[in-house]
């Protein structure tokens, strides 16, 4: 029953926040915002950020944080593009485990290294930007497989963009995981408390390596998505990448105190993160002016999201003041 209170609320604050965006800028910019092209645009545009929210809701349902998704995304992306030389798919088997690795370097630092989750993950951002800046020479490169961009920047039936249609799969594989398997019920008990969890026997290392695992792999991913988009790889890429996971984490429905979150809400905040900006550009706002707005709805989120679950737990122990009475 508590478990249902709080998914109703978190889902009533992403869906409306989703429909309004919608129906705001379907009003007043109609004619450009609900046309065909600007919405597969703004799938395209997403698709790249899906995973990274995807990524940070899986630390974040665990009680942790992942501050390394940007420069694995960048890192992942350098390697994809420069590896092509011996084989496409080599390449983007190199970045994967590459942001496999990573994660399992953050779960260990965290779990048996007894690391705070921010300061271990902040040392392997920077240890890895170092290493992406040291391998590129801070240079840009560009691919040699044209049809490697296929994968990001092409169309099934030239309606659905590809790499919607990839990172929708990976995300309904990872709803499932989060939502009827063992796995998926551990990470919630021991975001929620870990030290019950322990107690009733659940492995809590091994579940936050894993969680940490799966953070690693999803940047790769989306640094592998972006680079076939591009075709290219910047040093540029992935710099804003963690303020955006965190923020569409937590407008889905994921709190910083871990044992909540949902793939389901976290797509939604994406979508709504990705109109909005896109939004925003067709009313011809400043970019100045876009920051400050994202911000603010973000607080807002926060603190409503906030209110509700105090006034959720109110409820509860009300109720079970009275069922002692």
């Amino acid at each position: 029953m508590i478990n249902k209170i709080k998914q109703t609320v978190l889902q009533q604050n992403v869906i409306l926040l989703f429909l309004f965006l919608l129906i705001f800028f379907g009003i007043t910019k109609g004619n450009l915002f609900l046309n065909s092209r600007n919405l597969q645009n703004i799938a395209r545009q997403i698709s790249f950020d899906i995973p990274l929210g995807m990524a940070l809701t899986s630390v974040l349902i665990v009680g942790g944080i992942d501050l390394s998704i940007g420069s694995v995304m960048s890192m992942a992306a350098a390697l994809t593009i420069r590896f092509q030389t011996h084989g496409t798919y080599l390449a983007v088997i190199v970045a994967l485990l590459f942001g496999i690795c990573i994660g399992v370097i953050n779960g260990l630092l965290v779990t048996k290294g007894k690391v705070v989750p921010f300061i271990a993950t902040l040392g392997s951002m920077t240890l890895v930007k170092g290493i992406m800046l040291t391998y590129t020479k801070q240079r840009s490169f560009a691919g040699i497989d044209e049809d490697f961009t296929f994968w990001g920047d092409g169309s099934l039936f030239k309606i659905i963009p590809t790499p919607f249609i990839i990172v929708f799969f990976v995300a309904l594989i990872l709803h499932i995981i989060l939502k009827y398997t063992s796995f998926g019920r551990d990470i919630y008990a021991i975001g929620g408390n870990s030290e019950a969890a322990f107690n009733a026997g659940i492995n809590v290392d091994k579940n936050k390596i894993i969680a940490y695992t799966i953070s690693g792999f999803l940047a790769a991913l989306s640094g592998v998505l972006l680079a076939s988009r591009l075709n290219s790889s910047s040093t540029q890429i992935g710099l804003d990448s963690v303020n955006w996971a965190i923020a569409s984490a937590i407008i889905g429905g994921a709190r910083m105190s871990g044992g909540r979150g949902s793939i389901f809400g976290t797509l939604l905040g994406v979508a709504s993160l990705g109109m909005l900006n896109n939004g925003m550009n067709l009313v011809g706002i400043q970019t100045y002016y876009q920051i400050g707005i994202r911000a603010l709805i973000l607080l807002t989120v926060v603190i409503s999201d906030a209110i509700s679950e105090t006034r959720v737990q109110k409820t509860l122990q009300l109720q079970s003041y009275g069922n002692r009475i």
